[in-house]
């Protein structure tokens, strides 16, 4: 697995939401319009961020994981980050890190646990939240992996969800 390029996703996504974040803040409904929620989320972001680029060049895939889930726990700003903390611990556990490809199966894998973490760090899950996101996403993925999709058309179909 090549931890290079997951370092380089996980900035990408990172800045992604940071540049979004105003628009996420105004999707924000549930349970109340707070506003905060793309806020907080890019800056739990923002601490993954920085927990992954202390790692060494080195880094193998299972430091990489256990900095993503420190740096999202300990960065985790507000409900929408808590949640993100344990949608991304899902993910980074998920992951099968002795394989060599990260493929779709792999994809499939890890945001399917995402799921099951995410679901579980809110008391009663609601549909239309980053729950319902992340379940949509994981739908993708898994259709991608029983169509056994390259790694390029999976993401694309994930990005499109």
């Amino acid at each position: 697995m090549n931890v290079s390029i997951l370092r380089l996703c996980i900035s990408s996504a990172s800045q992604a939401l940071s540049d979004r974040q105003d628009d996420v803040n105004k999707l924000n409904v549930f349970p109340v319009p707070d506003g905060d929620t793309g806020t907080n989320m890019s800056l739990t972001m923002e601490s993954v961020v920085e927990e992954v680029k202390a790692l060494p060049a080195t880094a193998t895939p299972e430091q990489l994981s256990d900095a993503v889930i420190h740096g999202s726990l300990m960065g985790a700003r507000g409900n929408s980050g808590v949640i993100l903390s344990q949608i991304l611990r899902g993910f980074c556990e998920g992951i099968d890190k002795s394989t060599i490809e990260f493929d779709s199966k792999n994809i499939a894998a890890a945001l399917k646990n995402s799921v099951k973490l995410g679901c579980a760090a809110v008391h009663k899950p609601v549909k239309g939240t980053i729950l319902t996101v992340i379940e949509d996403v994981s739908k993708v993925a898994n259709k991608c992996s029983r169509e056994k999709l390259d790694i390029a058309q999976t993401l694309n179909a994930i990005a499109n969800e």
